[in-house]
């Protein structure tokens, strides 16, 4: 066999060479790659990202990454799903990593701004060598050389292993997802390859490194079209170290686009050059590590691309109609037709990315000022009060009850929760209301009717302090103008957006 175009290959998987796990210059545009705890981490519903890195380009010696992972996060929980595969050199030497993982966010301090989310990934970790792209010393010839045709002559007992892989981490944050918090850092440290996986091909005890990865920053808005994020990575895996630190700068365009440039260093490997373009629910990122290290192998360092997809649907779900206490069963009770009685006129329909202002009524908070006494309620009355607000649109109850109309679900609430779910950094402020009968027989109807709506909203996804409620009692006015005509709507919630 001729050693000399194994060897270098086959040590960095055996027991003379610990090799180094595969690393990204765009870690942040797939989090699970380098901490578990980071599933579902800043989404509202789910993350399918792709990421492609090629290093030393030339014939023979790149080490390519290709990395697939989706995340989703259900409430306080995150799962997460990641492929990785790393193939080295000309020689078919490859390894492969998929994992499964769960997070669970716990969230405290004020205003529950606080987040402390603990994960774990279980998975397999394998590699493997192909043999057909060895030469050997029963292929090469005096007369002719090397001769691919010719038989090997050689055998081997194994050419993969597999070996189970488990991983943990820890992240805190703060702030994240509330538009008013101009400072929000976060930090992180994660451990893989705890159980350490054998991954020799031969017979012998070698052990995959645990590998520690802290890491850390900030994101800092610096107006409502500019944000930056300093942030810094360090990676220990055994003997190897990795240092990486730099900034994105991020600059928000309209229609929910956004453009972003970058720099980083790695110590004494290479100068990082990011560029990446949102364009609704979908970014674009590439970057280009310019090599500064004395091994040059060939080419001159590494280009990346990664591609992210962020729907934000509504999570769905069986539904829990008004008056019941179980879900009803699709199968066997039909959606009922969403048509309204003769004497019910819709609230306006909403669309989700054009909600704008259904009358020039004052808002609730402004009117409770007015008329509330001074107390501890008031005096969160009178802070919501510097606050701007968009009516979005009104929902209608039975009388007495907090029971609302099956059609404004879907032309009321659901339009808000769309909006939501679009634009992750609003709130809404959900007003209750009730006739002076109703306040006679129930004092706290109004409360409860907005109670009512924000439960259905956070039955369907969105974060329980993003929807402020208050008790407006009778206070909201008692007539609208629909269509020319004045209406009574007296037993509703009215849904404003906060701007």
């Amino acid at each position: 066999m001729k050693l000399k175009y194994i060897l270098p290959f086959l040590v960095a998987f055996s027991a003379e060479l610990h090799a180094q796990d595969p690393h990204l210059s765009q870690y942040f545009s797939v989090p699970v790659f380098y901490n578990p705890a980071l599933a579902g981490n800043d989404i509202q519903n789910l993350r399918i990202a792709l990421d492609y890195r090629n290093q030393w380009i030339a014939p023979g010696v790149s080490f390519k990454t290709q990395t697939i992972a989706l995340d989703k996060v259900v409430n306080r929980v995150g799962f997460g799903l990641m492929i990785n595969k790393n193939s080295a050199g000309k020689d078919g030497i490859s390894r492969l990593s998929i994992l499964g993982g769960l997070s669970y966010t716990a969230r405290f301090g004020d205003k529950k701004l606080n987040r402390l989310t603990a994960g774990f990934q279980v998975g397999i970790l394998q590699k493997s060598f192909n043999p057909a792209k060895l030469t050997f010393d029963n292929q090469y010839t005096p007369d002719i050389g090397y001769d691919p045709s010719a038989s090997s002559g050689e055998t081997f007992a194994n050419t993969k292993v597999s070996r189970p892989d488990v991983n943990a981490g820890l992240n805190y944050s703060y702030g994240l997802g509330n538009n008013e918090v101009k400072v929000k850092p976060f930090v992180g440290v994660s451990f893989a390859h705890i159980n350490k996986p054998k991954e020799s091909f031969i017979e012998a005890n070698n052990e995959n490194p645990i590998r520690t990865t802290v890491y850390g920053g900030t994101a800092i808005k610096c107006s409502d079209n500019l944000e930056l994020k300093p942030m810094v990575y360090f990676m220990k895996q055994d003997v190897f170290e990795e240092l990486n630190a730099g900034v994105i700068s991020q600059f928000n365009l309209k229609n929910a686009n956004a453009v972003r440039f970058g720099v980083f260093y790695r110590n004494n490997d290479a100068a990082i050059v990011y560029a990446g373009y949102q364009m609704g629910k979908v970014f674009l990122g590439t970057s280009y590590d310019f090599n500064v290290s004395k091994y040059k192998p060939g080419g001159s360092g590494a280009y990346e691309i990664s591609l992210v997809y962020t729907p934000q649907g509504k999570i769905k779900g069986k539904r829990v109609e008004e008056g019941t206490d179980k879900p009803i069963k699709k199968k066997n009770t039909p959606e009922p037709k969403l048509t309204p009685p003769e004497s019910y006129t819709l609230a306006p329909v909403r669309m989700a990315a054009t909600m704008t202002v259904v009358s020039d009524e004052p808002t609730p908070v402004k009117l409770a000022a007015q008329n509330l006494k001074t107390s501890k309620a008031s005096k969160e009355t009178q802070d919501r009060n510097n606050l701007n607000y968009e009516q979005a649109g009104y929902v209608v109850f039975e009388k007495g009850t907090i029971r609302y109309n099956l059609n404004n679900r879907f032309d009321v609430i659901e339009a808000a929760i769309d909006y939501l779910f679009k634009y992750p950094q609003q709130k809404v402020l959900l007003a209750g209301n009730v006739s002076d009968v109703e306040l006679n027989q129930n004092s706290a109807l109004g409360m409860q009717r907005a109670l009512a709506v924000k439960a259905y909203m956070v039955g369907k996804g969105i974060e329980a302090d993003r929807i402020e409620v208050m008790d407006m009692k009778n206070q909201l006015p008692k007539s609208f103008m629909e269509e020319g005509v004045s209406v009574e709507r007296l037993s509703r919630t009215d849904i404003y957006l906060i701007k």
